[in-house]
């Protein structure tokens, strides 16, 4: 006997909602969420319940997130859901893929070492470099490129993977090794290249 399919009837599809909803951390608001599922606009309220959860980089159980991407299926957005969920760490894996390190300590003590190591004649050399991921497993960090400019659109959306080599002192260019990008789930397939090349990783 084939597995039995459960409907998505209007009940069921807004408890998966509220109880995926309650995956957010207590700091992040939930409140324009809620009022757009309220407002009768359920693909728009995952559509951002997705978006915070990417936003802030939330861990997630695997139920949780088949669960997300099962309700975005539902509701025609899945598309988006997939490509937003890349940024969720799984909870269940053995090891850590990448962690966030933006506006950390971490995050100071590796743009002090690019800053000394990006010499003249480095691609990236003088651009102002946000450090965002750190790869779990070797030095590569997932940094964005004159992050206050490309913000206000004066300049184009590009995200880098670095290779750092820790030596404290200005290399010979092209070292530090550096991939540019201009998609972000680019440099976050590169980021995590670590993982998929090692038959032991979770």
């Amino acid at each position: 006997m084939g597995a039995v399919t459960i409907p998505w009837t209007p009940r069921r599809t807004e408890f998966e909602f509220r109880r995926l909803s309650g995956l957010l951390a207590p700091a992040v608001p939930v409140a324009a969420t809620l009022s757009a599922w309220d407002a009768g606009e359920p693909e728009l309220a995952l559509e951002d319940l997705v978006d915070q959860l990417s936003d802030h980089h939330t861990p997630l159980l695997r139920a949780d997130r088949a669960a997300l991407l099962d309700l975005a299926e539902a509701l025609g957005v899945s598309a988006g859901a997939t490509s937003a969920l890349r940024w969720c760490p799984d909870l269940e894996a053995a090891e850590e893929w990448w962690w966030e390190v933006e506006n950390s300590p971490r995050a100071t003590a590796i743009a002090s070492e690019l800053l000394r190591e990006i010499a003249p004649g480095h691609p990236l050399h003088g651009i102002p470099l946000t450090p965002w991921l750190e790869c779990g497993a070797c030095d590569d960090v997932l940094v964005r490129l004159d992050d206050e400019n490309a913000r206000t659109g004066r300049t184009p959306y590009r995200i880098a993977v670095i290779h750092p080599t820790w030596s404290r002192r200005p290399e010979t260019p092209p070292s530090p090794a550096a991939n540019v990008y201009d998609q972000a789930l680019h440099a976050l397939d590169q980021l995590e290249t670590c993982f998929h090349s090692t038959p032991n990783k979770d």
